[in-house]
């Protein structure tokens, strides 16, 4: 086959290394996809759609005092505990991870200081090995949460704080 004829590589071995790759070696990942429909329509629209698992993290109250304690701008900081990092590497390997993060609360006097965030709403998202990326660029930081020290209901303890702009926006 002609390499400089691009519609009979998309049209012929295109279609053919799509159809193994989607149903042989993402299968054997674990990671349902398909070729994309819209390619009967469009030859070179994009090859793959694939339902990967995730798990969404509602994040609703800024970490105020996270540049203090971590030196990371609050208005970007978030946590990510322990607990689902090893729960997901274990059972979800290739899962994906999505931050939707809206400031409801964006102030609060703390000690007699006020704290302030911007008001904000961003989402942002990220395979396993993209959020220990993340956390290893902000410090692998840790919060210990005093309230859960005796926790029974199952909440996590720790958690790892990072700035959400490491990720990728959705």
């Amino acid at each position: 086959m002609d390499t400089e004829n691009k519609l009979a590589w998309c049209e012929k071995y295109g279609e053919k290394t799509e159809l193994e790759f989607s149903m042989e070696k993402m299968f054997e990942l674990g990671i349902p996809t398909y070729v994309n429909p819209e390619k009967k329509r469009d030859k070179f629209s994009h090859d793959l759609c694939s339902i990967f698992q995730t798990d969404l993290k509602t994040v609703r109250t800024p970490l105020f005092m996270s540049q203090e304690l971590y030196g990371i701008d609050p208005q970007f900081a978030v946590t990510f505990n322990l607990k689902d990092g090893s729960r997901y590497k274990e059972l979800y390997p290739n899962i994906i991870v999505i931050f939707d993060v809206k400031w409801e609360t964006t102030e609060k006097e703390i000690a007699g200081k006020i704290y302030s965030v911007k008001p904000m709403h961003v989402t942002v998202a990220g395979f396993l090995s993209n959020i220990r990326n993340a956390i290893k660029q902000s410090g692998n930081n840790k919060i210990d949460y005093k309230k859960r020290v005796d926790d029974t209901n199952g909440n996590a303890k720790t958690s790892y704080v990072f700035d959400l702009r490491l990720l990728h926006q959705l």
